[in-house]
Formats: C-alpha cells, structure tokens, sequence
C-alpha cells in the first residue's frame, strides 16, 4: 500500500519536478550574462533528463511503461526547446547605419524548395561598438539611418531588431506531454493486482 502511494506521488512528481528543473537550468544557462558554453548546458540537460529516468524506473519498475518513458523524453525535450524559444536578448542599444546595405541575393532550385530570398548585410557605429554588422532579410535602414538592435550581453545569441525581441517559446506543448507521462503511469498503476493484469504496459 505505501509503495502504491509512494508511486501515485512520484507519477506526478518526477515528470514535473524534472520539467521545473530542466527548465531553469536551460533558462538560466542561456540567459545570464557570464556565458556557460553551450556544450556544458546541454550535457547538464540531458544529465538532468537521465536523472529523471532513472528515477522514474526506480520508482515505477513494476507499474512504468514504455508509453510513459517516452512521453517523458519527448516532454523534456520540448521543455529544453521552450526555454530556447523563449530567449530574449537582454541589452538594447542605437546604432547608426554606415554606408549602404550590401545586398546578397539567394537563389533556390527544386520543386519544394523554399522561395528564393534577398540577404541584407548592415555595418553599424553602435554605442559601446557592438554590434557592428547586422544581418536581415529586409533593409533595416539607409546611411545614416538610427536604428535600434537587441543583443545578447554574453554575445550568445544573434542580434535582432529591438521590435522583435520578443519570446516565442509556449508551455503548451512540454506540460501537455508531462502530464501525459503522469496520466500513463497512473493509469498502469492503477492496474496492478487487478485480476487478468499480467504485468506492466508496454
């Protein structure tokens, strides 16, 4: 009885203890200024993610499933993918557009191959000198032009126009499949001991 109690808890405690944690740990590692390398923070991550398999085995050797193991994988992966989304460049600065943008034009070929495209190389005289290029997909502005970049202290991430620092990432996705994860377990729990059970769910 205390063991099914102890796996009822844990069902809900390690996929939203592990998303929680895995969470910070990307969003922090990506977003403070004193850059941790990006080798580091995904190693860390998928210590974290073996971290929580491990445990979900521990605990749910006889009621875990193999649905559950990977709704588990599969939500902590987009956990790690929502953090990265949801990136916001921490610095804003003016800088003046030098000289005339250096168009590049990309052709494309193949039936579905995405539309051919215009590449825009902007030099820039920023305060405190960076960034000093800038690259769109549009003319963000002519010589002499002031116009205002996002950037990333540590220089991790790409700068982008101030208008589109904004986060992309949704929660939607990670807590739907965790939750599945939860549901799963519960679920093959729940059916042990049951007459006609012949053992955990595949």
């Amino acid at each position: 009885m205390v063991r099914k109690v102890v796996s009822y808890a844990g069902a809900v405690l390690v996929p939203a203890g592990a998303g929680v944690l895995l969470h910070a740990w990307a969003s922090w590692s990506m977003l403070r200024t004193t850059s941790v390398p990006m080798a580091v923070a995904v190693v860390v991550g998928l210590l974290l993610t073996l971290i929580a398999l491990a445990a979900h085995n521990a605990l749910f050797r006889e009621g875990g499933s193999i649905l559950a193991l990977l709704l588990l994988v599969a939500g902590l992966g987009s956990v790690w993918v929502e953090a990265r989304d949801s990136r916001v460049r921490g610095a804003v600065v003016s800088c003046v557009v030098v000289g005339k943008p250096k168009g590049v034009f990309h052709e494309t070929f193949g039936e579905d191959a995405p539309s051919s495209y215009w590449i825009f190389h902007h030099t820039l005289d920023c305060e405190g000198g960076y960034p000093s290029e800038f690259t769109a997909r549009e003319r963000v502005g002519e010589a002499g032009d002031t116009v205002r970049i996002a950037y990333d202290p540590a220089h991790r991430l790409e700068p982008v126009l101030a208008k589109d620092n904004v986060s992309t990432g949704s929660p939607v996705l990670p807590s739907v499949l965790l939750t599945l994860c939860a549901v799963a377990t519960v679920v093959t729990i729940a059916r042990e001991g049951r007459p006609g059970a012949t053992g955990p769910a595949a």
